[in-house]
């Protein structure tokens, strides 16, 4: 339930609708000042003062808060973390670098121009589409990733929420941790279709999913669409849009 919580607390953001009947919108202030609230009422109900002491000293200070939840910045950042440096960097350790222990400077600069460069390049003329014109360019895994989750979430509430439910049931969630995740599928049944706020204009929704997606995609705006765009979600101005932004 803290990791549950954690994820909700670090996707939150000002310009995403909060999941309430009125759609509000909060500040970054007062979404740390929730996220505060929630996470410390959760620990002293269940008896866990060290896990707040940890949590507050090491995430939830203003110092620390400002360091990884994406309220503390403006805009909705693409990137999550910063795996994608550091996975260039592991790549130029262990291929680039491997032959050589304590390198000099000189050494590393030209095996980065010389080694690291030229691949990079080869990535970029991939985007932009300069590599193998004409011919059809497969999808990036996170556009295949988009079009799963936008053929999901074209299935209809019950069967969405059928299979959720026959997941944790045949799962290895056990005792309180798999009564929740039960609770939270109950009440999400319970809920009046229609009430999340949604804005494709601004490709925002109060859903829980679209919160945690990590291509920002909810069930309600997926559904905004005809039938044969959800089969081909790639098509969509949206789509285009990101993928644009992302060349």
């Amino acid at each position: 339930m803290i990791v549950a919580k954690f994820r909700i607390h670090f996707h939150q953001h000002p310009a995403i609708p909060f999941d309430d009947e009125k759609g509000t919108y909060f500040t970054a202030e007062e979404i740390h000042h929730g996220a505060v609230q929630d996470m410390y009422q959760y620990c002293f109900e269940n008896d866990l003062s060290q896990v707040w002491a940890y949590m507050w000293n090491r995430w939830y200070t203003p110092n620390q808060w400002s360091l990884w939840a994406r309220s503390a910045s403006h805009s909705i950042s693409r990137l999550k973390t910063t795996m994608v440096v550091e996975n260039l960097w592991k790549h130029f350790k262990r291929r680039d670098l491997a032959q050589f222990n304590r390198p000099r400077l000189d050494l590393v600069t030209h095996l980065v121009i010389s080694g690291v460069l030229p691949r990079v390049q080869l990535t970029i003329d991939s985007v932009l589409g300069r590599r193998r014109v004409g011919r059809a360019k497969a999808l990036a895994p996170w556009q295949t990733e988009f079009k799963r989750q936008w053929i999901d979430m074209g299935k209809s509430d019950e069967e969405r929420l059928v299979q959720k439910e026959l997941t944790v049931r045949k799962g290895n969630l056990k005792g309180k941790e798999r009564e929740e995740r039960l609770a939270q599928i109950a009440e999400e049944e319970m809920r009046d279709r229609g009430t999340h706020h949604t804005s494709v204009d601004k490709w925002t929704c109060s859903c829980p999913s679209y919160l945690t997606s990590y291509v920002e995609l909810g069930m309600r705006l997926s559904m905004t669409y005809p039938v044969s765009i959800v089969r081909n979600p790639m098509n969509t101005e949206r789509s285009s849009r990101t993928i644009n932004k992302a060349s």
